[in-house]
């Protein structure tokens, strides 16, 4: 008994101890944790402080944020993510290809943590789809995410599987890759295999390399597929209960046996045959494409962590680019028929001029972005050259003078950069808006403007008339031997010979043998019809003063 008191007092003893102890490392603990919370806590308030100072020494975005940056909510260093945004809208052509390329370029100079790719488009030509999206596939590094912003059919669905992440906008749709091609009729028509087996693997190879749906991936293409979904609970009224679910070919769920249809019970029907997978955004996120759908593009980015961004603009050549391939189809059929119409008229003219100026704007308007920086100076040789047109080679139309004002203009517009200018900002107007630029741009301007008026009037006056006989436009002759053309006209009779003197575009001059046998010239016109300087010509009318001609075939 005595040995047994002994123990139970030393358990007492040892107990009173250990929890002494214990309460000892509690309280030690809690001291540490106090301690270092208001070590953070102090840094916090630092930190706040010295933005706080920053921001009324320099105002500047990128100033504070750069500080942001360095400090979290506790004051300790963590690393923000940036992303940089590359707008794909409009038809997929050639130039958003060159567009996208030159993007990516400049995105990775950045290093960031996503690359993230608005998409909103139609569709447009499967190759520049398939160089976009080899594009794509290739970059290494940053995280690349497809954000649909309202639409990605045909090839933009090609391209957003091509990211590693896929999400969309509210009330957004994607799907539908079929490629297609126009009958004799104009009637749309799904072409064969040959096209469409390349084009599902391509779906099959970006849903394997980015984990989306690959059986439902292929009814992108392919309106014969018809897709099933068949879903059963598992272990039903026990502890292990769950739902399992299958997607399977229509055609496979037919050869099922009877117990296997009746383990999985009916199914749904999530792509019919004779359609084309197309989804919106909630059932793109319930199918697994989609991995969220956001109300706005802050959302988004909130959502992704998403504390400091950039996006690459679009350059004016790939603007110009851009707007040519819209419009191609309608320039190369107005350039064909300006040709034909110049093929079936005499000579060439203002016809001629202008179809070949509109297919040659379709064929080197691709060639738009690498000659960006460089539309001033081509404007300007433009100009000049539609003026020399004017001057020298078919006087009197207007039509190249015109063309060549407004070219200069654009010329002198293009000159100067907007990024000189400053932007208003009314709060801080006394103190930051600096007027120089202003005034430098306007002064710019006008010496520009007072150039352009002031050097024609003096070269006519000055330098023109300088220039010998033939290469100078203006007219050297006086009116000493002038003659009324409609005193002159009673000489001439229907039915007369003579030879065209200068172009009849319809209006020119013509020289006639007279009975007495002298060579005289006259203002003659043509119904409309081209003759060209030299041609044999007859009278065919003479009436109120004017004669008209036609073209002498009898010779």
């Amino acid at each position: 008994m005595k040995l047994l008191s002994k123990i139970l007092v030393s358990l007492a003893i040892f107990s009173a101890f250990a929890f002494a102890n214990v309460q000892s490392i509690a309280d030690t603990l809690h001291n540490k944790v106090s301690e270092n919370i208001e070590k953070k806590i102090a840094a916090t308030e630092a930190a706040v402080t010295e933005i706080s100072k920053l921001a009324k020494n320099d105002p500047s975005d990128s100033a504070i944020l750069e500080r942001l940056n360095k400090t979290d909510s506790l004051g300790e260093a963590t690393a923000k993510k940036h992303a940089v945004w590359i707008k794909l809208e409009g038809d997929v052509e050639p130039s958003m290809y060159d567009f996208c390329a030159r993007a990516i370029g400049d995105a990775l100079k950045e290093n960031p943590d996503y690359i993230i790719f608005e998409i909103n488009t139609f569709g447009g030509r499967l190759d520049a789809a398939f160089d976009l999206v080899d594009t794509i596939m290739a970059i290494q590094g940053p995280q690349t995410i497809a954000f649909v912003k309202k639409k990605a059919i045909s090839a933009g669905s090609l391209i957003a599987l091509a990211c590693s992440k896929l999400y969309m906008m509210e009330a957004t749709t994607i799907g539908d890759c079929a490629p297609i091609v126009q009958n004799g009729d104009g009637t749309p028509q799904i072409v064969g295999e040959k096209i469409q087996s390349p084009l599902r693997a391509k779906f099959r190879n970006l849903a394997q390399k980015n984990g989306y749906p690959e059986l439902l991936s292929s009814a992108f293409v392919t309106p014969e597929l018809a897709i099933l979904e068949l879903s059963t609970t598992l272990d039903a009224g026990k502890k292990t209960e769950r739902d399992t679910s299958m997607i399977i070919e229509a055609a496979k769920y037919e050869v099922l046996s009877q117990k296997d249809i009746e383990f999985w019970g009916a199914p749904k029907i999530l792509v019919k045959e004779g359609e084309l997978l197309t989804m919106t955004d909630k059932e793109a996120l319930e199918l697994g494409f989609s991995q969220g759908t956001f109300k706005s593009r802050n959302e988004f980015e909130k959502t992704l962590f998403i504390e400091s961004r950039s996006e690459v603009e679009t350059t004016l050549g790939e603007d110009i680019a851009s707007a040519i391939a819209a419009i191609s189809g309608l320039l190369l059929i107005l350039g064909f028929g300006a040709l034909y119409i110049e093929f079936k008229t005499p000579g060439f003219g203002v016809f001629g001029i202008v179809g070949i100026a509109l297919i040659a704007v379709v064929f080197l308007g691709q060639f738009a972005p690498q000659l960006d920086g460089m539309f001033p100076a081509i404007l300007l040789i433009a100009g000049v050259a539609l003026f020399l047109v004017e001057i020298f080679v078919m006087p009197g139309t207007f039509l190249f003078g015109v063309g060549g004002i407004i070219c200069m203009i654009l010329a002198l517009a293009f000159s100067y950069d907007p990024a000189n200018i400053p932007e208003y900002v009314p709060e801080a107007t006394e103190e930051t808006f600096d007027a120089l630029p202003w005034l430098f741009g306007l002064f710019y301007m006008l010496c520009c403007a007072a150039i352009a008026l002031i050097f024609p009037i003096a070269a006519s006056k000055y330098i023109i008339p300088l220039l010998p006989e033939g290469w100078t436009p203006m007219l050297k002759t006086d009116l000493e031997t002038a003659s009324s053309p409609t005193e002159a006209v009673s000489e001439i009779h229907v039915g007369d010979v003579g030879v065209a003197k200068t172009f009849l575009r319809p209006v020119g001059q013509a020289s006639f043998t007279l009975p007495d046998g002298s060579v005289k010239l006259y203002d003659v016109h043509t119904k409309g019809e081209i003759i060209e300087a030299g041609q044999n010509i007859k009278v065919d009318a003479v009436q109120e003063g004017h004669i008209w001609v036609v073209v002498n075939d009898e010779l």
